[in-house]
């Protein structure tokens, strides 16, 4: 009777969400044809690409530098990795972890987790000891993998774990011999991994699979947990952030409707976005497998051979961090080299307009066609709500639509009520892409949503506006909002116009405590070979007396041979403001 009755309310509860949200989509009118009811994946994540390796088998889902791994293959693997867990006791609902570049292995990994019906828990393979032993206790893991490279870390904290298992694999693995070789030689190291029944080398770990016997293919929800991935939230101590299966499927497909020119299944993303992070994941690896496409694995983003990765394997969507987008024009094409690239989708941190045009511009004068298009999100929100169509890929500041079953609101920071079109405030999210809640955090997560209303949206912590055709436009994070005198100084605006001065390839700025105006304005500029100091002292006076108004500009402008970055390859701003 209860489950009768349980049963019938989610019928209920879903029925109205979609009635809801049917009546939101009309704030936005980015799709013409957008069908009134989407039928969203209802399985796991390993469910949604055993259904591409149905209809595309024979298409390349995997590339490791030379080595191709057909979807046919991939679902192979991915299977004898699920039997090879069953085997050491891995069951439905078991956390694991995952500490891992993007490599096959991680892949497989990845979905033989979510084939069993497990959760996969996503951390950073260069995390310092204690946060591996924090990500490890909170998520109460037995089982992991790392890269050899970790191992160290690992075996160094096990004993204040709850780790019954170790799985080891070197990056190498899937790589041809004489690549291997000249890895090995290059960047090889000798880790001493301890003989142990605790630790296992892949090899040893896939020979398990012949010990199980059964199907280890496990019946999901697709709103079951699926993956947990850390962030600093809004408190900047990291929470794990626990994602469904729904969120992942549903930002793919919804990817789709929104952004279609992306997916043909002859298409090949690069991913050197890193699989712990939420715009990697779900953008570069599952969007892709998704729709028959293929993923280049890039392990770990080496600029020197960031050219060779685009002429050499044929790629053609660019997916990453505005940083490496600049680093992109510092590199020597010939005429036409760039013309396999199709699309560019920036994300993670925001990129000013100047670089913006200076991209497009680097790319076309190459033989492509592609202009940066946006993507913003949080790891709250499956790394990525809302993309800019082709439609508003040149409006400056336009970050675009949400996903399809998702609405966003532009909160007013003083009234706490929904502002005006054309007017700042918090952008606020609720629907598909947002996070179950932070794991074992009752608390925050309540504190990480406001109630609008009926309704409950999550907070982003980012400022921005609506425009009249529901565009959404970033101005800047909350946090890093500077008010001077009273006023709103966007970091942003700043930075933008402190990039028009061509002595200046890059900046940030940032907010200091003033005992007169309550915070001033400092920049840190990298200055172009060669350039002097007084020079762009002098250049940067004229432009900012052209552009900001008097109390935008900058009290004190500070040079740095770079820019300090978080692992992820954005600027650090808390480094900065500590400077």
């Amino acid at each position: 009777m209860y489950n009768m009755l349980e049963t019938m309310y989610r019928k209920v509860k879903n029925t109205l969400r979609r009635i809801d949200m049917r009546i939101e989509r009309t704030k936005y009118n980015y799709i013409d044809k957008l069908p009134e009811d989407i039928s969203y994946f209802e399985g796991s994540l390993y469910d949604a690409i055993y259904e591409s390796s149905c209809k595309w088998p024979h298409n390349i889902a995997l590339q490791y530098f030379d080595a191709q791994i057909t979807y046919r293959d991939m679902i192979k693997r991915i299977n004898k990795v699920a039997a090879a867990l069953k085997s050491l006791g891995a069951d439905k609902g078991d956390r694991i972890t995952i500490c891992m570049p993007n490599t096959p292995e991680a892949i497989y990994m990845f979905y033989a987790i979510s084939e069993i019906g497990a959760v996969a828990n996503m951390i950073h393979p260069l995390s310092s000891e204690k946060e591996i032993e924090e990500y490890v206790n909170q998520s109460d893991s037995r089982i992991i993998l790392c890269v050899d490279i970790s191992y160290p870390k690992v075996e160094a904290v096990i004993k204040n774990t709850s780790l019954e298992q170790v799985i080891v694999v070197s990056p190498t693995r899937s790589m041809d011999f004489l690549l291997r070789l000249v890895y090995k030689l290059t960047k090889g190291r000798k880790n001493h991994i301890k003989k142990s029944q605790h630790v296992l080398t892949w090899d040893k770990f896939l020979g398990k699979a012949n010990k199980y016997i059964g199907n280890p293919h496990a019946r999901v929800n697709s709103k079951d947990d699926a993956v947990i991935m850390y962030s600093g939230g809004t408190t900047g101590k990291p929470k794990g952030i626990v994602l469904s299966n729904l969120n992942f499927n549903a930002q793919a497909l919804g990817a789709k409707y929104l952004v279609p020119e992306l997916f043909k299944t002859e298409y090949s993303f690069m991913a050197f976005l890193p699989n712990f992070h939420a715009f990697g994941l779900g953008c570069c690896i599952h969007m892709p497998l998704y729709f028959g496409a293929r993923s280049f694995l890039i392990p770990q983003f080496n600029p020197k051979k960031f050219k060779s990765y685009i002429t050499k394997y044929k790629v053609n969507i660019l997916v990453g961090v505005p940083t490496v987008f600049e680093y992109l024009t510092k590199l020597k094409f010939k005429k036409n080299e760039l013309k396999t690239v199709k699309y560019v989708v920036s994300g993670g941190d925001m990129i000013s307009m100047s670089n913006k045009e200076k991209i497009n511009d680097f790319l076309k004068s190459h033989g492509s066609n592609a202009l940066i298009e946006n993507g913003y999100g949080l790891t709250e929100a499956s790394g990525g709500f809302i993309f800019s169509p082709l439609s508003v890929a040149e409006d400056p500041d336009a970050i675009g639509y949400p996903l399809p079953d998702n609405e966003v609101v532009i909160m007013d920071l003083k009234t706490k009520k929904p502002a005006k079109l054309g007017k700042d405030g918090e952008i606020l999210v609720r629907g598909l892409s947002v996070m179950k809640g932070y794991l074992g955090k009752p608390k925050e997560t309540e504190e990480a949503f406001i109630k609008i209303g009926t309704k409950k949206y999550l907070r982003t912590g980012d400022i921005g506006y609506a425009d009249e055709n529901g565009v959404i436009h970033f101005r800047s994070r909350l946090k890093r909002m500077i008010i001077s005198n009273g006023y709103n100084i966007y970091p942003a605006n700043i930075e933008d116009v402190t990039l028009k001065c061509p002595l200046v390839t890059s900046c940030a700025a940032v907010g200091r405590e003033d005992k007169l105006r309550g915070e001033k304005v400092v920049v840190f500029v990298v200055a172009k070979e060669g350039a002097s100091e007084w020079n762009i002292r002098r250049e940067l006076g004229t432009i900012y007396r052209k552009y900001l108004a008097k109390y935008e500009i900058p009290r004190e402008i500070r040079f740095l041979p770079e820019l300090p970055k978080t692992k992820l390859a954005k600027v650090d701003f808390k480094a900065l403001e500590s400077l």
